[in-house]
This record gives C-alpha cells, sequence and structure tokens, in this order.
C-alpha cells in the first residue's frame, strides 16, 4: 500500500513554512533535533507516539469513568484553572460545546446565541429542535464584541430561554464584556455557555499582572461568571489538534455535564490526545511570559508607527470592541476594494479591483511562505502564541515592510494579488455568482458558510437580502468557497 498520508507530510514538512496559525505549538520540538528530517525519522517519530498509545485495560483509566492517573489529571487541572472541574475533551470544542448546550437545555427549549456563533451551536441545536434567538451584530459587521443592551433586551422578551451562548474570544481576538453577560443571564435564571476556544492562553497571560504594564490582556471568561467555558488548547497552547477542554463552575451542572460528555466524545480517547493536554497546561501554567509579551509589544507599535497601508486590529479600533486578545493578529489594508474575476471573449480570465484578504493571504504564502490561519472579506487572521520567538515575529514584519514598500505596484499587478483559487477556479467563480444573481428575495434552503471561520452567512430559513448576497459575492469572487447548498 502507497502511503499516501506520510508522503503528503514529508513533502509539506520539508518546505519552508513561517507558520502564524494552529495549532498552537506550531510544529516546534521542546527537544531534540529536527535536522535530519527525511521518511526514516517520521517513521520513527510515529514509533515513539505509538508506545503511548494504550487504550483502557488494567493499569490505565477510563475518560468517561475515570479513577485512577485521569482523575487526578483532571483534579489538578481544577486546582490550576481554579473551576468546580475541567475535563479533558479529545475531540475538540465541537463536543464541548455540543455537551454544555446539551446540559443546559431539553428538547424544544428555547436558547439565545450570539449571530457569530461556531457551526457546531447550530449543530447542537438542531438536534435538540432548539428555538434559537439570535443576538444581531449591527450593520452585520462580526468585527465587534457582543452588545450587552442587546442581550439585556432579549433576555427581557424572552425570559423562558434555557441558555446563552456566546463566543469570545471570536476567531478575530474580539471579547465580549462577559461579566455583564453573567450578571444578565443569572438575572432571568439562564446559564452561561462561553465558548472560548481561541483564548486557551488568557487564563495564564492575563494572570500575570506585572505584565498588565506592557499589554493588558482580557480576563478568562472562567472568571468572569460563566457557568461553562470550553476552551481549545491547540489553538493557542502547545498542544494537538483536537485537543481542548470543558471548565464547569456551576456545580448543579456537573453531573449533567459528565453525561453528555460520554455521549459526544469517543468511548476510545486517545492517551496521546490526553498526554498531550496535560503537557501543554503544565508548560503554560508555568511559562513566564515576560519575554514574548515585550516582543509582541514591539512588533506591535512598530506595525502602527512604520506600516503605512496596513493595520493592525485592536480594542482602539472600535468603539464597539470591549476588549482584545492582542496576541491575535488581525492585519488589514487600507486600499480594499472588490475583486471580479470573469472571462473574455476569447475564455481568459480577466481580473479586476484591489486587495482583498485573500489576495493578501496569497502574496504572504506565495512571496514569503508566511501560512496565515484564514483570511477573511478585507484582512488576514494570524494566530501568535507562546512559543513564538523574536525571529518569528521579525520576518512577520519585514514582510509586511516589504509588501507595504511595494504596494502600488501590487496593486497594479492584478494577477499577482489574486489567490489561487481565483485564479484556477474561474469557472466555480463565474457559476456561483450566476446562481447567488437569482436568489434575491429568496428562502435559503441550507445554512451558508466560509471555513473559517464555520460562522453561517445565511441560516436555512432565512431570506436571500441583497445585503447578504453581497457578502457572498464578494467572498466567491476572492476565491473562496461557499459551504452548503445554494
Amino acid at each position: 500500500m502507497r502511503r499516501y498520508i506520510a508522503e503528503g507530510l514529508y513533502e509539506y514538512i520539508c518546505e519552508y513554512h513561517s507558520v502564524w496559525h494552529m495549532p498552537g505549538h506550531k510544529r516546534k520540538k521542546f527537544s531534540d533535533d529536527r535536522s535530519s528530517l527525511d521518511m526514516v525519522y517520521m517513521d520513527d517519530l510515529l514509533d515513539h507516539i505509538y508506545t503511548i498509545d494504550v487504550t483502557e485495560v488494567q493499569g490505565t483509566d477510563d475518560l468517561h469513568n475515570p479513577t485512577e492517573m485521569i482523575k487526578s489529571s483532571e483534579e489538578e487541572l481544577a486546582k490550576v484553572y481554579r473551576t468546580f472541574a475541567s475535563y479533558y475533551l479529545v475531540n475538540g470544542s465541537t463536543g464541548g460545546i455540543m455537551a454544555a448546550v446539551s446540559a443546559c437545555c431539553k428538547a424544544k427549549d428555547k436558547i439565545i446565541i450570539a449571530d457569530n456563533c461556531h457551526k457546531s451551536v447550530h449543530n447542537i441545536a438542531k438536534l435538540l429542535g432548539l428555538e434559537i434567538i439570535y443576538i444581531p451584530f449591527s450593520d452585520s459587521d462580526y468585527l465587534q464584541s457582543v452588545s450587552v443592551d442587546e442581550v439585556k433586551n432579549i433576555c427581557a422578551r424572552n425570559p423562558d430561554a434555557k441558555a446563552i451562548v456566546i463566543t469570545s474570544p471570536t476567531y478575530e481576538g474580539i471579547v465580549s464584556d462577559i461579566k455583564s453577560i453573567s450578571e444578565i443571564a443569572k438575572a432571568y435564571d439562564m446559564k452561561l455557555i462561553a465558548d472560548e476556544a481561541h483564548g486557551a492562553l488568557l487564563p495564564f497571560i492575563a494572570e500575570q499582572g506585572e505584565h498588565k504594564d506592557i499589554i493588558k490582556f482580557p480576563q478568562s471568561s472562567i472568571y468572569l461568571g460563566a457557568d461553562i467555558v470550553i476552551e481549545s488548547l491547540h489553538k493557542t497552547l502547545p498542544s494537538m489538534t483536537q485537543t481542548a477542554i470543558l471548565h464547569v463552575q456551576n456545580e448543579t451542572m456537573d453531573k449533567d455535564i459528565r453525561k453528555y460528555l460520554s455521549v459526544f466524545m469517543s468511548s476510545s480517547p486517545s492517551y496521546v490526545m490526553l498526554c498531550s493536554m496535560e503537557r501543554a497546561v503544565a508548560v503554560a501554567s508555568g511559562w513566564d511570559y515576560t519575554t514574548y509579551i515585550r516582543e509582541l509589544k514591539d512588533f506591535r507599535d512598530k506595525f502602527k508607527f512604520e506600516i503605512k497601508h496596513f493595520s493592525l486590529l485592536d480594542k482602539d479600533c472600535s468603539d464597539k470592541i470591549f476588549a482584545y486578545d492582542s496576541t491575535r493578529l488581525v492585519i488589514r489594508a487600507d486600499k480594499i476594494e472588490d475583486v471580479k474575476a470573469d472571462k473574455d471573449e476569447n475564455g481568459n480570465l480577466t481580473i479586476e479591483g484591489s486587495l482583498t484578504g485573500a489576495a493578501l493571504e496569497s502574496i504572504l504564502s506565495d512571496r514569503y511562505g508566511i501560512v496565515c490561519e484564514m483570511s477573511g472579506e478585507d484582512y488576514v487572521v494570524l494566530i501568535s502564541t507562546m512559543v513564538d520567538e523574536r525571529k518569528d515575529l521579525e520576518y512577520l514584519y519585514n514582510s509586511i515592510k516589504e509588501i507595504d514598500e511595494n504596494f502600488d505596484s501590487i496593486i497594479s499587478d492584478r494577477k499577482s494579488i489574486m489567490s489561487d483559487s481565483a485564479c484556477h477556479n474561474g469557472e466555480y467563480i463565474k457559476t456561483t455568482i450566476r446562481i447567488l444573481d437569482t436568489l434575491e428575495g429568496t428562502i435559503a434552503k441550507d445554512n451558508i458558510y466560509v471555513y473559517p471561520p464555520g460562522i453561517y452567512l445565511v441560516k436555512k430559513g432565512e431570506s436571500y437580502t441583497e445585503e447578504k448576497l453581497d457578502i457572498l459575492r464578494r467572498y466567491v469572487r476572492s476565491g473562496k468557497q461557499l459551504h452548503g447548498e445554494l
């Protein structure tokens, strides 16, 4: 049998990549030399991993009914995080979110969720037949915090709702006022679930108060009144992909949480993942963040004062942002126009427009080997974590600086700024735009989203308005693939 996965991984790993995406360990090792990387080395790595890939047999423990090593480790987690209980998740935050919602709501109950919630929230709501009440975002702009006033008004109109789900931080690092929202939830006897998948570093970095004069990081939802908090360790901590933790601060819900975790997680949990999570928390809780925070501050300051055509998202960008996680690097170009791809009379792809998020993502990847986490309509998202060093941030800064200094020539070179998907999938773009042009006023028969981040741009049952269709067209023209049936 040909080993396509190993060969593909080997080819990819041998290439140069400046990693600015999850998982948080950035494929860096804390020990050993990786200079002699080859297929034999990869097999050697697998052999080492196999030695700890055990299952629930005599002498080990059962994640769903822990009595020994896992029980002790999760008790230690609760001490580290100062929670009532904390649980390892071996299938990412998705399983944790599904367990959390199931523990708070019964079939046909009413639930309040922010309009930018991850698709997993919608999926479990659909499975339970829940009535969803959405917390809207003004101007259909997701680069803002959840409005506390909106939450207050919606709760007043729907006092029978059982739970509220808020994503904080968002994919772009925007944090909402969880403390105020938790107070509203308690006033109406609702449970607050915080999807903190992208904030796993906050419980540690925000707690080092001596660094607040350098960068002030927002507190984790764990300490602001949320009943349940779910964190993806693999996103911002040095942990393997598909690892997460669920925290419970409400003692009365703990039994139901444990029951539903066993429903939504594999009955054969990976000890490799468990070891990875335990190590990540141990490393993060004992890490001295001083150097990293200072390097991050220097990068953000240089960017702010020396880069002309790009800006970094932060709290000061909008009065609608309550707080911001400065480890998230969201780069926006000042000159953003719509990018249109079509074919001329000879069948050649023609390109009009300026620099979109997808185009900037393509430039960073193709010219500098910088792999972003994702691109939005007019920005790119890069994830910085505790393992980033000065050389990593300097390389990123110098690359942006070079693009900045040659901005006008890059803008004039239309084809060079288009993403590969836009250049090579002109027929998809043309066909999809043609379909979108026929949908105004019709009802969506499926949820439509771009992944990442997995937020529903149009929800099943909603009407296709011209505003929503314009957003979809811009994503498609920039080379993004729409998920869901139009």
